[in-house]
């Protein structure tokens, strides 16, 4: 019976042992398993995830599978450690309405040569559907360079007017309490003859604008039919806005947990 116990206790002993060199002796280089996580708003993805004495990195991507923006603050993540909490200090990332885009993390020093977790938090989702301001038409060529529309404050910083081709930017501010967002390509501009004609940059994305912060949007509208009669170096036109810009909220979304595991086959000791 005390060979048993005497058995029993150097395996112990020896198992105690194992774990202890494992524990001072982890990886000189990590390469870990990619993960895949999905959601109703967006899909949270990592590769190329690597780890050694001086730091890991991976790059997260972001899958938007909304009609909004998304933006991702790195800063409200964290990477959980064995002794410690530590957050990224990456840019922002804005991912647009049903598209992709992707930031690569970083961590630095020895603590991450272990499997570790990543909470994705700081994902806001900003409504592109908010309620239009009401704004006024804007002539061209201008009596005036500024307007002012609910919180944003906008001054046209150039004009390009020839027969064939009306350029104009402005470099809009915002001083609301919420989210600014400016679709450009909602405008169009209006003739004498009572035509309407949509922003040539409709494509253009919707850009967001945060409280002090300024952006920079640009028009464009190349030749029209008609003839002389639409020759626009000599016609005066009207920027109708329909809705270009909007003051929202933006909602939170849930964190998500992403559990880093090492891939043993290339993973190295």
């Amino acid at each position: 019976m005390k060979k048993t116990f005497l058995l029993i206790a150097v395996f112990a002993s020896l198992g105690l042992s194992v774990s202890a060199q494992k524990k001072d002796k982890p990886y000189k280089e990590i390469f870990y398993k990619d993960i895949v996580k999905e959601g109703d708003d967006m899909t949270v993805s990592t590769n190329n995830g690597i780890s050694n004495k001086e730091m890991t990195k991976f790059k997260l991507k972001f899958v938007n599978k909304t009609n909004d923006i998304l933006l991702y603050k790195p800063e409200e993540s964290s990477f959980k450690l064995e002794s410690k909490e530590v957050q990224p200090k990456e840019k922002w990332l804005y991912i647009f309405p049903n598209e992709s885009d992707f930031r690569v993390v970083n961590g630095v020093g020895s603590d991450y040569l272990y499997p570790y977790t990543y909470v994705v938090d700081g994902v806001y989702k900003i409504p592109t559907n908010g309620k239009g301001i009401e704004t006024p038409e804007f002539q061209l060529p201008a009596s005036q360079n500024e307007f002012t529309t609910g919180g944003f404050t906008c001054v046209m910083s150039s004009l390009t007017k020839e027969s064939d081709l009306t350029e104009v930017k402005f470099e809009c501010r915002y001083n609301g309490d919420k989210i600014g967002v400016i679709q450009p390509s909602r405008a169009a501009v209006k003739l004498p003859d009572g035509t309407e004609i949509a922003n040539e940059k409709s494509k253009s994305q919707p850009i967001v604008v945060m409280k002090g912060k300024s952006e920079k949007i640009t028009l464009k509208w190349n030749r029209m039919e008609g003839g002389r009669a639409q020759d626009m170096q000599k016609i005066k036109m009207n920027i109708l806005w329909r809705n270009t810009f909007s003051e929202v909220d933006a909602e939170k979304l849930k964190e998500e947990m992403l559990q880093f595991e090492i891939d043993e086959k290339l993973s190295k000791k």
